[in-house]
């Protein structure tokens, strides 16, 4: 053998030898570089009962380089994004969180990571999870545990930490304390003490060192009693309809440990508010009575969420259970039977199913009570009713269970001879019914027309009652006209075979009527509109509730009705301004006389001058609330806008809810 082979020979051997050792020595010191990666999603490191879960796999093709979006020009120059980052409020709380200098003492730090990789690069990027148990309503308080897929980067930090010497951790200001399967972090500007692990390609970052071990525990049982093992994490997330990417934000929440963590112990929504709405709104559903929530919300070209929850049985009344056990419908019904009545550029459309007296007690329960007992005196003196329990039982098996509302653009005009209207713009709106025996609806029509002045009706001449009967599309219609009715003026019906309409546009009915016989390109409808056929293929097999809204259509609307909702808003503390203001009034303009005391001409001459300062002061409020008031709605009205179509089901039994949305972003305008 040559010389020159014996050398290279030998450096063989010697670069074996050292490379052998370097491998041992690497593996001993580090990480063992072809370990496999973890095989389960990393929910299978999280115990089964934690308060909180969630996850997103793919997060560095959002995010990048971190902490900045993918998207972050098309964000910033998005209207409904741009609407909220120019507002006092965020800018407010940019300035009180100090954000920016945060994110530049970040941006600053992440720049030394070497080889020029991107934090989510080493550390989440692929799959990132956040798991834990609430300790009161301050997050901080929270034990929580942080779960993200690591490149080789992320698995060589993780060994630092278990040799603080070698790698002078000591001198960034860091104590790394070896513990049972994990490592104690602390010191620098850690605001409390974290404890690292790993489990092959995952790191696991923990506030408790128990969250830490968990992760190992779970690995020796093979994940038995982790969240991913749970049925529910089975049923509702892991075999739930996925992108080809499967990277949805998994969610769960245990439902009463969140709102006990929080306080809440109220009704929500109240039904003993004032507003109707929420007072309606909270006989049929109460946030307490939520057990909890898990499933997916998707970011794929807008918002998808398909979210299941359990309810506590001991918290559901009678009410409610009834509801829910209401059989619904299925698609098939919704597009053969509601929506062949919509017009395709309806701006809102609802379906509710239930029991109409039901619906009807609740509705009337969650009124003002000077109103309804308003509405009861003048049914009672029509002589048909001795209150409304009798109306009410009256319409119950008159109307099939189900009921629909669609609100368009009011566009229809004015004719001229119509019904005296004020000036005020509202949406066309209608209610649809299906009824079992027209009759009694007939019944009820004649008897408010043949009390017109009773139920506040009023003619074309002070000798005609305001009720008026013609032919629209062939169907008898009946109109009321009051100057009760906003805007228009009038209240529409007609019974057209198997379903009866009410509504505030008289022209909207004949609409409503040849969307429905004729559709096509005329009168085209909702139901044959490709885009809301192919949303609706997401629904539940049986839902309790649709909510479909068109935000190009819905906004304009919205817009107008602000003005009113907005005036409305101007918060005014009247207890305590009008006494004060009256003892201001009383020093210098009566002598310093007690109210009481005033004589009759000083009395008014008190009330006139106290009402105007009153107004006087009711205006300036409203100039400076006003346009904050407005500007916190129109913001919401652009996020709307953002959309181009939301599209909601609800589902229900007395154990279960499910909720389904589609919601694609809308397509930028274009050039």
């Amino acid at each position: 053998m040559s010389l020159k082979a014996r050398l290279l020979r030998i450096t063989l051997i010697v670069a074996g030898v050292l490379a052998f050792a370097g491998y041992f020595a690497f593996v001993t010191f580090c990480f063992d570089p072809f370990e496999s990666d973890l095989e389960f999603d990393v929910a299978a490191l999280a115990p089964r009962d934690v308060d909180f879960y969630a996850s997103k796999a793919e997060l560095g093709k959002l995010i990048h380089p971190f902490p900045e979006f993918v998207a972050k020009k098309e964000l910033e120059e998005h209207p409904a994004v741009e609407a909220w980052t120019s507002s006092p409020e965020w800018k407010r709380s940019m300035q009180d969180l100090r954000l920016e200098q945060t994110l530049a003492d970040l941006k600053a730090q992440l720049a030394q990571i070497p080889f020029g990789m991107d934090l989510l690069d080493v550390f989440g990027g692929r799959d990132l999870a956040l798991a834990g148990y609430l300790k009161g309503p301050d997050f901080a308080q929270a034990d929580w545990a942080l779960y993200g897929r690591a490149n080789w980067m992320g698995k060589l930090a993780e060994s630092a930490l278990h040799h603080p010497g070698l790698f002078g951790l000591e001198q960034q200001g860091l104590t790394a304390v070896e513990q049972e399967e994990c490592v104690e972090l602390s010191g620098a500007q850690l605001p409390r003490k974290l404890y690292v692990t790993r489990l092959r390609d995952v790191l696991v970052i923990a506030t408790k060192p128990e969250l830490a071990r968990a992760a190992h525990d779970l690995d020796r049982k093979q994940y038995a009693d982790s969240l991913h093992q749970s049925a529910n994490y089975h049923d509702w997330i892991e075999q739930k309809p996925r992108t080809k990417a499967r990277d949805e934000v998994e969610v769960y929440v245990n439902g009463l440990k969140v709102l006990d963590a929080f306080g809440f112990k109220s009704e929500w929504p109240e039904t003993k508010s004032q507003d109707f709405m929420p007072a309606f709104l909270g006989r049929w559903f109460q946030l307490r009575s939520m057990k909890n929530v898990m499933g997916l919300v998707g970011l794929d070209g807008g918002v998808q969420a398909d979210l299941h929850g359990e309810f506590s049985s001991e918290l559901i009344t009678r009410d409610q259970e009834k509801f829910y056990r209401t059989r619904g419908f299925d698609r098939g019904e919704l597009l053969a039977d509601a929506a062949q009545l919509v017009p395709a550029d309806s701006a809102l459309f609802v379906v509710l199913p239930g029991g109409m007296g039901d619906l009807l007690r609740q509705v009337l329960a969650s009124m003002e009570p000077a109103m309804r007992q308003s509405i009861e005196d003048v049914f009672r003196s029509t002589g048909k009713y001795q209150n409304l329990e009798q109306l009410v039982a009256q319409l119950d098996p008159a109307l099939k269970g189900r009921v629909a509302l669609i609100v368009r653009k009011n566009d229809y005009g004015f004719e001229t001879g119509g019904p005296p209207h004020d000036d005020q713009k509202v949406p066309a709106v209608a209610l649809v019914l299906w009824p079992s025996d027209p009759k009694q609806l007939v019944t009820l029509r004649e008897t408010i027309g043949n009390n017109g002045g009773k139920f506040g009706l009023r003619g074309k001449t002070d000798t005609e009652g305001g009720y008026y009967r013609y032919s629209e599309a062939g169907y008898e219609t009946f109109e009321f006209w009051s100057h009760l009715v906003p805007g228009t003026g009038c209240i529409s019906t007609v019974n057209a075979n198997e379903f009866t309409i009410v509504t505030n546009v008289s022209k909207m009915m004949g609409h409503l009527l040849k969307v429905k016989t004729q559709g096509g390109d005329r009168y085209p409808r909702l139901a044959d509109d490709g885009n809301f056929e192919l949303l609706t293929q997401a629904a539940p097999p049986r839902s309790n509730l649709l909510v479909y809204a068109n935000p190009r259509e819905l906004a304009p609307i919205l817009r107008e009705q602000q003005k009113l909702a907005a005036a409305g808003a101007v918060s005014v503390d009247w207890s305590s301004i009008t006494p004060r203001e009256a003892q201001k009034l009383l020093a210098s303009d009566f002598g310093g006389k007690k109210e009481d005391a005033l004589a009759p001409e000083e009395k008014a001459s008190f009330d006139a001058k106290l009402d105007a300062r009153l107004k006087e002061m009711e205006a300036r409020f409203a100039r400076e609330q006003l346009p904050k008031v407005e500007a916190g709605q129109e913001r919401w009205i652009r996020t709307l806008e953002s959309f181009g179509s939301v599209l909601a089901f609800v589902a229900l039994d007395p154990k279960s809810w499910d909720l389904v949305v589609r919601a694609p972003f809308a397509r930028p305008p274009a050039n």
